[in-house]
């Protein structure tokens, strides 16, 4: 019987699951992979993006009601909530049914494309870092950051990063999207497009990335750009690559946070891990002036 694989959820969770869906579509053809917008993120990939369709594709029930409909869930996986393995190796043994590591992902970007990217990367003839300091579910009100997942910088520590960056000569492109009513949009390259194609492009050629966990390391990691990331309730071992970024955690415990799994014990670790994005000014200082470090060794 063919398959159907339900890819739900965001950019990042579309992104690591490509390894596996690449492993189990070259040994079944006949199968079928249905996502939530970020179907463009395949496209370019000649395994996947003709078994890739969005859930909104005219159609789609014809063509998956005889199949059988998989899906996969990292965060229901054993290993992956016991912190044994990536994001990425769940998605294989939800799908495969074997603990085989997984390789970075893939995105594949036309040549225009890439050239479309560097006209916005480099329009200033600078070196240039891709700088994402809010997760996608943070939220904006009273001049602040709201981030219930514990994963977003501080607006004070924020602006404290971005002055030190452009104070030591770089370009910025700022990985978001939303209206940021504390930070003024035409001191970034002028990247203001939802298509997360364009995104890629643009951080294919950037020198480097810093961060939190969210969808622009993962691209960055497709493109094998050097970076690092800040982590605050997530693991690094779940949802990053640590043998190719800097992490950067506070010390301490960590309250694992149970993602669509237990929804009381999620806001119980909300509450303990509330302070681990939270750091002082001299933290922040000591924190970037060694990713600049880092950045003028790696990106000569």
């Amino acid at each position: 019987m063919k398959t159907t694989f339900i890819i739900d959820g965001g950019l990042g969770r579309q992104i690591t699951a490509i390894p596996a869906l690449e492993k189990f579509v070259a040994k079944n053809p006949d199968t079928t992979i249905v996502t939530h917008f970020w179907t463009p993120i395949f496209w370019g990939n000649c395994l996947l993006a003709p078994k890739v369709f969005d859930s909104n594709t005219k159609g789609l029930f014809e063509r998956i009601k005889d199949s059988k409909i998989v899906k996969p869930e990292p965060y229901y996986n054993t290993n992956y909530i016991n912190d044994k393995i990536s994001m990425a190796d769940a998605f294989n043994e939800e799908i495969n049914g074997d603990n085989e590591k997984m390789p970075p992902p893939r995105i594949y970007l036309s040549s225009t494309e890439l050239k479309n990217g560097k006209n916005i990367a480099r329009q200033n003839g600078k070196k240039v870092i891709c700088f994402q300091p809010f997760g996608s579910t943070a939220k904006f009100e009273n001049n602040d950051i709201i981030d219930q997942t514990v994963r977003s910088l501080s607006k004070e520590a924020t602006l404290q990063m971005i002055n030190m960056i452009r104070s030591d000569g770089f370009d910025i492109a700022l990985f978001d999207d939303r209206d940021i009513p504390f930070l003024d949009r035409s001191k970034f390259l002028n990247i203001r497009n939802l298509d997360c194609r364009v995104w890629a492009a643009v951080i294919a050629n950037c020198d480097y990335f810093v961060g939190v966990d969210s969808a622009g390391q993962h691209i960055a990691r497709a493109f094998n750009k050097p970076g690092t990331v800040i982590m605050g309730g997530t693991s690094e071992l779940n949802t990053s690559y640590t043998d190719h970024f800097t992490i950067i955690k506070k010390p301490g415990d960590r309250k694992y946070m149970s993602y669509r799994l237990c929804d009381f014990d999620y806001w119980l670790s909300e509450l303990e891990n509330t302070n681990l994005m939270t750091y002082t000014i001299d933290e922040i200082n000591k924190i970037t002036q060694n990713i600049l470090k880092d950045v003028r060794t790696k990106c000569k």
